[in-house]
C-alpha cells in the first residue's frame, strides 16, 4: 500500500506510512459484504488481494457497476460522503485481504496532516473520472464496444465471475454477452 500511495498520489515515505497506520488488514471470505445495503457507509478499504463487485440495488433490479481489483480503493463513496444509507452492497467476489480505515481514524489524521486532503481530492477526482468514463461508454459505445473496453482494462475479469454478471455491468443479457464472446473469438 505505501509503494501505491507514493507513486499515485506523490506522498513522502513518512507520509506513506502515517497514511497506511490508519487501515488495518481484515480477511473477507468470498461472499462477505464490505458494505451493506440500507447501512451507512463509515469505512473506506484498500484492497491489498482480492477482487470485489458494486451492486446497485433498486426496487425492481440489482445492477453490477462497478468491480474492485487488487491495489485499489474500495467504499461506498456516496453513503461516506453524505452519511446517508448505502444503495448498493459490495462483495468480495474471491477471499480477500481489505486494509480499511474507518471515518474517525481518517478524519483525525487529517486535523494533524494536510497531505490527507491532497489524497481524499485526488480520489474524489479519480473516481469523478472513472464515474464519468462509464457514463461515457453506456451512452456512446454498443454492448461490443463496452465489451472490447472492459476487456482491455480488466481482462482478468473474464475468468473471475459468470457471464450474466458481465451483462449486468454492461446492462445487456447474458445472450449478448455470449454473442458477443463468440463473434471475438471468430476474430481471433
Amino acid at each position: 500500500m505505501k509503494d501505491f500511495l507514493i507513486s499515485n498520489f506523490n506522498l513522502s515515505l513518512n507520509e506513506a506510512t502515517l497514511f497506511c497506520d490508519c487501515f488495518v488488514a481484515k480477511p473477507y471470505t468470498a461472499g462477505q459484504k464490505f458494505v451493506s445495503y440500507g447501512d451507512v457507509s463509515h469505512k473506506i478499504g484498500f484492497v491489498e488481494k482480492g477482487f470485489l463487485k458494486c451492486v446497485s440495488i433498486g426496487q425492481t433490479k440489482e445492477v453490477i457497476d462497478d468491480f474492485v481489483f487488487d491495489h485499489q480503493f474500495v467504499a461506498n463513496y456516496h453513503s461516506f460522503l453524505t452519511k446517508k444509507a448505502s444503495t448498493k452492497d459490495i462483495v468480495c467476489i474471491t477471499n480477500s485481504i481489505i486494509r480499511v480505515a474507518t471515518r474517525e481514524r481518517i478524519e483525525e489524521l487529517g486535523k494533524r496532516y494536510a497531505f490527507v486532503e491532497q489524497v481524499a481530492r485526488i480520489v474524489a477526482e479519480k473516481l469523478f473520472v472513472a464515474t464519468h468514463k462509464k457514463l461515457e461508454n453506456i451512452l456512446l459505445l454498443n454492448a461490443e464496444e463496452r465489451y472490447v473496453e472492459l476487456l482491455n482494462s480488466n481482462g482478468q475479469i473474464l475468468n473471475k465471475i459468470p457471464q450474466y454478471e458481465i451483462a449486468s455491468y454492461l446492462n445487456v443479457s447474458p445472450e449478448t454477452v455470449s454473442r458477443i464472446r463468440k463473434k471475438l473469438s471468430m476474430l481471433s
